[in-house]
């Protein structure tokens, strides 16, 4: 899957559900082709043990094409490539060393580089996003009456979120050039990989010669994917560079965060974004929640999967007022025919 653009600088709570869901993805397939390279190894080195070695093999191949079961391109791909090797486990060992080439080393050389990369921006950007969720807080909690705690708070969260926005953009544009670059090596490894099956080993011929309409059909959409991939990564990179450079011109005024209103959004969503809502117990305690406003309904939800909290079921029977007798800024309340709820902006 790919993360879009727009939602990293909004950090939703979708992005932040992307982001998860990509981030187990990664560290599954790692652990995958991790399994299925070192199983690759051993066959390699132990020629004598070929049967036993290669039967491994290919169960590490199913069971990665089980965790690509999303992508039907790679997993019909795995699945044919698996089905053929359990029946030609007894050809000749010249085999091995296409083996060591294309899958072993191409698939090595993918998860130490390409993935060792990725999680080491991730440990940045895990960082940064909580010093950025530290200072909302801080910038949040400043009191009106003390001018110099607002500015320093103030100063500290649009440090953290330039800094964080700029990383997030980074992060997402590295996720999807990772998504399109891991689906290509897979399958340019694989095709590698059953060409040597059906070059080296004439014994093998009569089954390879079933398959070689699929690899043929295979190598060809895999060309395209190469011309497809690129002119992807350019649009990737054309998106980066587009909303990075409108973000600069937000960088420099705290209003950066300011929400469109849209009255005829597709999805009823007419605004939406960070609030912070008091809590109506005794201990009145602020919470950070996802607001939007839709069908006419004030609601919000803490996480994606949540389900989402009607606040006031018609606001056009509410008036909003500000409240100048709290000691936090940015405060306002929705008052409703049945009830009222205070909030807290970011921004003025």
């Amino acid at each position: 899957m790919t993360v879009d653009f727009e939602d990293c600088v909004k950090d939703s709570p979708r992005f932040r559900a992307n982001i998860d869901e990509v981030e187990t993805e990664v560290v599954e397939i790692e652990a995958k082709l991790d399994k299925l390279v070192k199983l690759c190894s051993g066959m390699v080195e132990a020629g004598k043990a070929y049967i036993s070695a290669n039967k491994l093999f290919v169960n590490g191949i199913r069971d990665l094409s089980q965790q690509c079961k999303k992508d039907e391109m790679v997993s019909a791909c795995l699945e044919k490539c698996g089905d053929s090797l359990q029946e030609i486990i007894n050809y000749h060992m010249i085999l091995f060393d296409q083996a060591q080439r294309s899958v072993k080393q191409q698939l090595h050389n993918f998860v130490k580089e390409d993935v060792r990369k990725f999680k080491e921006t991730k440990k940045h950007f895990d960082r940064v996003r909580e010093d950025m969720e530290i200072a909302q807080v801080k910038n949040a909690q400043a009191p009106r009456n003390k001018p110099h705690e607002v500015e320093e708070a103030t100063s500290a969260l649009i440090i953290t979120r330039k800094c964080f926005r700029h990383l997030a953009l980074d992060y997402v544009l590295q996720i999807n050039v990772l998504q399109a670059k891991k689906k290509f090596e897979i399958l340019d490894a694989m095709l590698s990989f059953m060409q040597a099956q059906y070059s080296l080993f004439q014994q093998g011929y009569n089954l390879l010669d079933e398959l070689d309409p699929y690899m043929k059909k295979l190598a060809s959409e895999l060309d395209q994917l190469v011309i497809d991939s690129a002119m992807e990564k350019r649009e990737m990179e054309h998106k980066h560079a587009t909303i990075q450079q409108r973000t600069l011109v937000q960088d420099f005024s705290y209003d950066d965060s300011k929400v469109e209103f849209i009255v005829d959004a597709p999805n009823g969503v007419v605004m939406e974004g960070y609030l912070f809502k008091r809590a109506s117990n005794a201990f009145k305690t602020w919470n950070r929640r996802w607001f939007s406003i839709q069908n006419s309904q004030l609601v919000y939800q803490k996480k994606l999967k949540d389900s989402l909290t009607v606040v006031v079921e018609d606001l056009r029977l509410c008036s909003v007022k500000p409240c100048e007798d709290v000691e936090r800024r940015f405060c306002f309340e929705v008052v409703s025919p049945f009830k009222s709820c205070m909030l807290q902006a970011e921004p003025e």
